[in-house]
């Protein structure tokens, strides 16, 4: 009964992660659109954004640790964190960025120093006077979509026009969703304790 209750806690906070991603994803879209219908001021991607190739930056041994103290070695796909590294040469850390997919247009957001696995891999930072955050998270409401196998950075971003509301407006709304990120964090963080210790219960019933 007890390990049946915990699978509902489980579930529950599953549940509950779902409906903050929801939620945030709602806000997001509120946002944009409120900024679409708006008189705002529009720049293209070329003129907001700065890409850096990914080529200093990639693993040598594609033999990953698990060691978290490590430098990890991201992706731009689901999965983000490949492994560690020992390497400590070719280590980005000059802040925080956005590595982008050129094939597939995933995304993240990056506030740690990194090393990548792939050269598919662009690296953005934001032009003086705009916001990284409020970037990233119109290009996630905008829901990019790749066209076929083919890079899409130049081709795509840098034309598309982004909504360009004053710095102070662009740095409120990234800590709004900011926070919201912060939040779910928090819950998967409490998900994987839960499950931590479901697994703990079960491996000392049986020793």
């Amino acid at each position: 009964d007890f390990l049946s209750l915990l699978d509902d806690r489980i579930a529950l906070q599953s549940k509950l992660i779902e409906d903050l991603k929801k939620l945030k994803s709602a806000i997001r879209a509120n946002i944009f659109q409120r900024l679409k219908n708006a008189p705002t001021h529009t720049k293209s991607g070329a003129e907001l954004l700065l890409y850096e190739q990914p080529t200093k930056y990639i693993v040598e041994d594609y033999e990953y640790s698990s060691d978290k103290t490590q430098t990890p070695v991201l992706t731009a796909n689901k999965s983000l964190i490949l492994g560690y590294t020992s390497e400590n040469f070719g280590v980005y850390d000059k802040g925080n960025c956005i590595i982008l997919d050129d094939f597939t247009l995933d995304m993240k957001f990056i506030t740690f120093p990194f090393k990548v696995k792939s050269s598919a891999i662009k690296i953005l930072t934001t032009k003086c006077g705009v916001n990284l955050r409020f970037i990233f998270e119109q290009l996630q409401w905008m829901g990019l979509t790749p066209l076929g196998h083919n890079r899409h950075y130049i081709s795509m971003v840098e034309p598309m026009q982004f909504y360009c509301p004053s710095i102070e407006v662009q740095r409120n709304i990234a800590q709004l969703l900011d926070k919201a990120d912060d939040k779910l964090r928090n819950e998967l963080q409490l998900l994987e304790l839960l499950i931590k210790q479901k697994s703990f219960l079960l491996s000392a019933m049986f020793i």
